[in-house]
């Protein structure tokens, strides 16, 4: 059972508001399309967890649909930023390196599934959160650190709001920089920070969205502007291609930090492992060596080692941040950025959602809800907006923003806490001959340490030498004179 006063267990056990009581039986319906043909378990949460629910449900993903959703959520706009990476790094570094840590992050899902599985068995609970996993595997864990288990669990829910934010101030940075792209071939030239704060009020309206059926046309467009502006890119970067001894196979190792970073952020799918093999027909055939995740993880894997592969090949030393600044000047290619363009803006209220289900609906909301405390949350929501787009005009860089959520959030949620995790499931029956499950936990550990340490450094040092200049000015505008 989870402690009486946990945010998790308040979650479980009120999740039959208003709207589910009105929709009962809509909402298996609803969930099974947005399993099936829209890849919305990318999130990191499932709403309307109740678990009287889940058994009940008539309609669970088949094998063909897990891999589906698990294909789709892997494949996103990092993808475009990995050809810059392998600029940084050579072609010869890069793909190994993308291969390792992409593998690396592979294995640490198969652990961290494995240990949600005994944990939800151990407790006879239907579903449990990563938080919850994380609040129930320190209490099974050593006696020192069962104090800590409420600490460990906000601490993960934390890396989940940030990472999710994060990933909103690059889209933000991301459709202002393409408007500004498309905007200076018809309209008078002007900078980038306006075009991103015009987005302001656009991005409210969405935002202001409260029920994710209603966010469910915008996913099916980003969904299909993303594989058809994928396809269109792929199409330049298999033109006439150069000789591969024009590019450097290895190059500083100093960029390798970032490098990190960029592939975390482009191959991690946290979210959607933990949610889909609940929601399978036959949960048992998405773990295992020809799994739902194996297959989908390697097609990634394949595609994205590709497409970075690919794009600097093509490109070179001239490789841009995302590679469709280096489209040639013409009408598909300026297609292929309106339709990237319309994708990133459907899907920001989708990752700000994740955002507002943890911070408000698990500590902030009381219940039952008035219209004063709906008004509070429409503040919150219009807050979180305004917040993004001040930190993408402050920081306008597509790459560094990239790499920087990569290395300090998904370091974290996709190494540390998994290795965390599985030292205190471990715990009460043994790691092994040799100890072996516990230093593996430990090169988890060790290696999303110092990975995010210097991936995180490293972005955060590029980004104040190149707006260095601008955060001093701000300053001197507090300096007494």
């Amino acid at each position: 059972m989870l402690p009486k006063n946990s945010p998790g267990r308040r979650r479980l056990i009120s999740q039959v508001n208003e709207e589910v009581e009105r929709y009962t039986g809509f909402a298996p319906r609803l969930f099974h399309f947005l399993n099936v043909n829209l890849g919305l378990l990318c999130f990191s949460f499932v709403p309307y967890r109740n678990p009287q629910f889940l058994p009940e449900m008539k309609y669970q993903l088949t094998d063909s649909e897990a891999f589906v959703n698990l294909l789709k959520c892997i494949l996103g706009t990092g993808v475009l930023a990995l050809p810059r990476a392998y600029c940084n790094t050579g072609w010869l570094l890069g793909l190994a390196g993308s291969v390792l840590i992409s593998s690396l992050l592979l294995y640490a899902m198969h652990v961290l599934l494995n240990d949600i599985n005994l944990t939800r068995k151990r407790y006879k609970m239907t579903m449990l959160s990563y938080s919850e996993t994380m609040h129930l595997a320190i209490l099974n864990g050593p006696y020192w650190i069962r104090p800590l288990s409420k600490y460990f669990a906000r601490q993960v829910d934390a890396f989940l709001c940030i990472y999710h934010f994060g990933v909103d101030v690059v889209y933000v940075v991301f459709i202002g920089k393409n408007l500004k792209e498309l905007g200076d071939d018809y309209l008078p030239p002007i900078d980038t920070r306006i075009y991103i704060a015009l987005m302001t009020l656009p991005l409210i309206l969405t935002f202001l969205i409260r029920n994710l059926k209603y966010l469910v046309p915008l996913a099916v467009i980003s969904n299909l502007f993303l594989i058809v502006g994928l396809g269109i890119v792929v199409t330049y970067l298999l033109v006439d291609l150069p000789d591969l001894e024009e590019r450097r196979p290895v190059q500083s190792l100093s960029q390798l930090p970032s490098f990190f970073g960029t592939i975390m952020f482009s191959v991690n799918a946290i979210g959607v492992t933990l949610q889909l093999q609940v929601n399978m027909r036959q949960p048992e055939n998405f773990m295992g060596t020809c799994g739902v995740l194996n297959r989908a993880m390697f097609i990634s894997i394949a595609f994205n080692t590709a497409f970075g592969f690919l794009g600097y090949w093509k490109y070179g030393d001239d490789t841009a941040t995302y590679i469709l600044k280096n489209l040639p000047d013409e009408t598909l290619s300026k297609c292929a950025t309106a339709l990237f363009v319309m994708a990133i803006f459907c899907s920001y209220a989708l990752q700000g959602y994740v955002i507002i289900e943890i911070i408000w609906h698990s500590y902030m909301a009381p219940r039952p809800m008035d219209s004063a405390t709906l008004w509070v949350e429409y503040l919150m929501r219009m807050a979180m907006v305004v917040a993004s787009v001040l930190c993408a005009i402050a920081y306008p860089d597509f790459g560094l923003l990239l790499s920087l959520v990569g290395s300090f959030c998904l370091s974290q949620l996709g190494l540390i806490y998994p290795g965390i995790i599985n030292i205190c499931v471990c715990y009460s029956d043994g790691y092994g001959p040799l100890k072996i499950l516990f230093w593996r936990s430990l090169l988890f550990i060790a290696l999303g340490f110092f990975g995010g340490i210097a991936g995180t450094m490293a972005s955060v040092a590029a980004i104040k030498q190149k707006y260095d200049n601008r955060i001093l000015y701000f300053f001197s505008y507090f300096q007494p004179h």
